[in-house]
């Protein structure tokens, strides 16, 4: 994957299960400033030595901002979810990264292919970015030590889906 862009919610999870450095395996990751905001609110320390090359921060265009603002308006989505969303509209990444589910419904909506923390766990799995032991860890790490929560049901697909992965021999 060349492109994603991302809101703030899988950014803070993966640093929280301290698997952040995972989202590197893609080309570029834009975020909104109002993304960055919010991380720097909920993660002070998260890239205290700077932002990583492959992290682009992105101001919306007028188009996209006056999007995000009637969203939030509308309290359809937070304001870092709403301006990645609106950017996404526009950029037509190829990956729309976000752990909200109004978020997710809203970019399918909108033609974007949308996937959370454990789908880069998993795309990481895949690509043999990561041998299974390491993403099995990671999820492990995001149910344990990050703020995003799962239903038991989730949580079992992702497993199910990584011991796919290693058994068909991706």
């Amino acid at each position: 994957m060349r492109l994603i862009v991302a809101d703030t919610g899988p950014l803070l999870h993966l640093h929280q299960a301290g698997a952040l450095e995972l989202l590197r395996h893609f080309t570029e990751v834009v975020i909104a400033r109002t993304v960055m905001a919010e991380l720097r609110r909920h993660a002070p320390e998260i890239w205290a030595g700077g932002v990583p090359p492959w992290i682009r921060l992105h101001a919306p265009s007028a188009a996209a901002a006056s999007r995000a603002a009637k969203w939030v308006d509308g309290k359809l989505l937070d304001p870092g979810e709403a301006e990645a969303l609106a950017m996404a509209a526009e950029l037509l990444p190829d990956l729309f990264l976000t752990d909200d589910t109004a978020a997710r419904v809203m970019a399918e909506s909108l033609g974007l292919v949308a996937r959370g923390s454990r789908g880069v766990v998993l795309y990481c799995a895949a690509t043999g970015k990561v041998g299974e032991t390491e993403a099995r860890a990671h999820l492990a790490a995001l149910t344990a030590r990050s703020t995003l929560w799962l239903s038991a049901t989730v949580k079992q697909r992702a497993l199910s889906a990584l011991a796919e992965i290693f058994t068909a021999g991706y």
